[in-house]
């Protein structure tokens, strides 16, 4: 039977329903007729009129019913491969479902009152069809639930009831199981990238149901990168449409039950079933609707189903281009913006979609929600920071605030230069963005992360190898594994803290536990070289980390305490800010020359001022900062230098 011929519309269906319950009526009333004439004497009237019921009686419905009035119901019969006698079982049923006037007539008709569905032996009598069995426990009627067999009382043949959405169904009426109601959804719509290979999937699980068998296409691709709307897409070039099914809606003790009522739905609505990950085996005894699609994360394994090939295809991302095109169709206000949400690492199809559902008024509202999305998809992973600091909060000198903007550039510039085939062939495993921080405490190492991460609108993702490694064996490469998967998975750049914890220097090798840790560093540097975002390794004793590591770095930034000029301009900022922008009269000088402090630690002497004066409620005053640079110092078991003039208690802050 062709498509446009299984597609019956409305009307056929109508027309089919109303003649089996034609038909149905028909044969039950000549069976009571017969039954009535049986309790006379005369046998060659009684014969008459069974003769009568076997003649012409129902032969204009049967013959409606199989021609074009009755595609509905051929076609039922064929697509659930219905022997004669499971046919009209399932008819006679169905006709009792959809008029349940004929109850008290099937109840006569086999001669038991109150057994309003029909049994096994009645429908022998009304069709003629012998002493052959017609119901089977693994029959198509029972492996499809067509019909539900129900115990009408002990030791009385089983009654027959039909599955109302098959009785809908006849009628045109569509419907979900109630089951699947809420397992059950139609793909979004929405631009598909370029890159994606619909036709050429589409060609080649065609080609292998043509060439018999079951066949499932095995879609392979993170969370969020499009996997449904993809076969949706493909199932789309096959000319049917899609349900998203989600199998964690079924409840486990029905999952037989659910994944049969899906199979059914496809196969008489000629749609095809995207099934979302995380389904359990699928049952090998339930057929398959034609088309299926499972979607995987990246690697893992489908659902087990014997007998079926599985078509793997890994869903290419897509691209700079494709992922600015999308933008701008999902958010056209922002067309201005669409080299920055396009260049963030780690944007998903489903992540721009999102964000566009947010109705972001601004590039920076939109990249404050994708990294909301990126934060709660991390959880577990590490300390996960939104970064707030900007270039204008480094403080550094020129020459460094170049180094680290280069950096930046480079994340921003790498997807798009390595979408050229020949660029990621000839660079592979060569272009992975590394950097060392060093420096010591305090001098902006962290914060430094945080503005490059800004610039590129993705989150920090912070973690600390002291802490990371494992004493034991193979945990600290499973945890390295997992931190990249998630770092990779939702964009975030990565900084490792304490990084001469795996990359110290060792000059031999004395026992296992040196070997492992060797392995541990070599496995981080496969992870780092592999990775497609930028990656941080900080540290607060260069000297101890191995060279040869070094050499394998792309960038080394040398973090220094910082000079006079810069202090002065620390000092002057944290009291702008924190004075709220009050000026600054005299002392800036005096601080900036007198106390040699890290960025971190003139931040917490302003703050300890700050704090005094409110206590004293009163503005800030010069020795209030010094005290505070004194008590930072003592932190260290340094002193601050001689005073250079006589201490006063000058005031140089006029705002409390």
């Amino acid at each position: 039977m062709n498509r446009a011929a299984a597609r019956s519309n409305v009307t056929t269906l109508v027309s089919a329903a109303e003649l089996i319950v034609l038909r149905a009526r028909a044969r039950l009333e000549r069976r009571i007729a017969w039954l009535a004439a049986a309790d006379g004497e005369d046998l060659p009237e009684r014969e008459q009129v069974w003769a009568q019921s076997h003649s012409a009686g129902d032969d204009t419905a049967a013959q409606r019913l199989d021609g074009a009035e009755g595609q509905g119901w051929s076609r039922l019969i064929e697509l659930f491969r219905l022997s004669p006698g499971e046919a009209e079982l399932l008819q006679l049923a169905v006709a009792v479902a959809v008029e349940p006037a004929l109850g008290p007539l099937v109840a006569r008709a086999q001669q038991a009152e109150g057994r309003l569905l029909p049994t096994e032996p009645l429908v022998k009598r009304l069709a003629d069809l012998g002493a052959r069995p017609v119901w089977r426990p693994t029959g198509p009627l029972a492996l499809w639930g067509l019909v539900r067999p129900v115990r009408f009382a002990p030791g009385e043949p089983l009654c027959f009831e039909a599955d109302p959405r098959i009785a809908d169904w006849m009628f045109g009426a569509v419907s979900l199981d109630q089951q699947l109601v809420l397992a059950i959804d139609t793909p979004d719509a929405g631009p598909l990238p370029p890159e994606w290979p619909v036709k050429e999937a589409a060609a080649r699980l065609e080609r292998a149901l043509k060439a018999g068998g079951k066949a499932r296409l095995v879609v392979d691709a993170r969370a969020g990168a499009g996997r449904r709307r993809f076969g949706a897409a493909v199932a789309q070039e096959l000319r049917r449409k899609a349900l998203i099914v989600d199998p964690a809606a079924m409840a486990p003790a029905d999952w037989a039950e659910n994944f049969m009522r899906a199979q059914r739905f496809a196969l008489y609505t000629d749609t095809a079933l995207v099934w979302r990950e995380g389904a359990p085996a699928w049952p090998n005894k339930i057929p398959l609707a034609p088309i299926q699609v499972v979607c995987v994360n990246e690697g893992a394994a489908p659902p087990a189903h014997d007998g079926v090939t599985d078509l793997v295809l890994a869903l290419p991302e897509p691209g700079v281009a494709s992922k600015a095109a999308i933008w701008r169709a999902l958010a056209p206000h922002l067309a201005k913006a669409d080299s920055r949400i396009a260049t963030m690492p780690g944007l998903s199809l489903g992540d721009l979609e999102e964000a566009s559902r947010a109705a972001p008024q601004s590039a920076e509202e939109a990249g404050a929600h994708l990294r909301a999305l990126a934060r709660s998809r991390m959880q577990g992973a590490g300390r996960v920071v939104d970064p707030q600091f900007v270039w204008d909060d480094l403080m550094v000198p020129a020459d460094l605030e170049k180094q680290l903007r280069r950096i930046a550039f480079e994340a921003r510039a790498r997807p798009t230069l390595m979408q050229d085939a020949e660029s990621a062939r000839l660079f592979a495993g060569a272009a992975g963005l590394s950097a060392l921080f060093a420096g010591p405490s305090g001098v902006g190492k962290s914060m430094a992360a945080q503005v490059i991460a800004r610039e590129l609108g993705v989150n920090l993702l912070i973690v600390d190898l002291a802490t990371t490694t494992s004493k034991y064996v193979g945990e600290t490469a499973k945890n390295l594994t997992a931190t990249f998967a998630r770092a990779h998975a939702t964009g975030a750049a990565l900084i490792f803290e304490e990084a001469d914890a795996l990359f110290a220097k060792r000059t031999d090798v004395k026992d296992s536990n040196d070997r492992h840790a060797n392995a541990d560093t070599g496995h981080l540097l496969q992870l780092m070289e592999a990775h497609d975002g930028i990656v941080i390794l900080s540290t607060n004793r260069r000297a101890n980390i191995d060279p040869a590591f070094i050499r394998r770095l792309r960038h080394v930034v040398e973090f220094a305490r910082p000079g006079l000029a810069e202090r002065r301009k620390l000092w002057e900022r944290m009291l702008h800010v924190l004075a709220a922008g009050t000026r600054a009269l005299q002392g800036l000088d005096i601080l900036a020359s007198r106390y040699e402090l890290t960025p971190a630690q003139i931040k917490g002497a302003v703050l300890s001022a700050r704090y005094t004066a409110l206590a004293e409620a009163r503005d800030v005053e010069l020795a209030d900062l010094e005290d505070g640079a004194a008590r930072e110092l003592a932190k260290e078991g340094r002193s601050a230098a001689p005073r250079t003039e006589p201490p006063n208690r000058r005031r140089i802050l006029t705002h409390g």
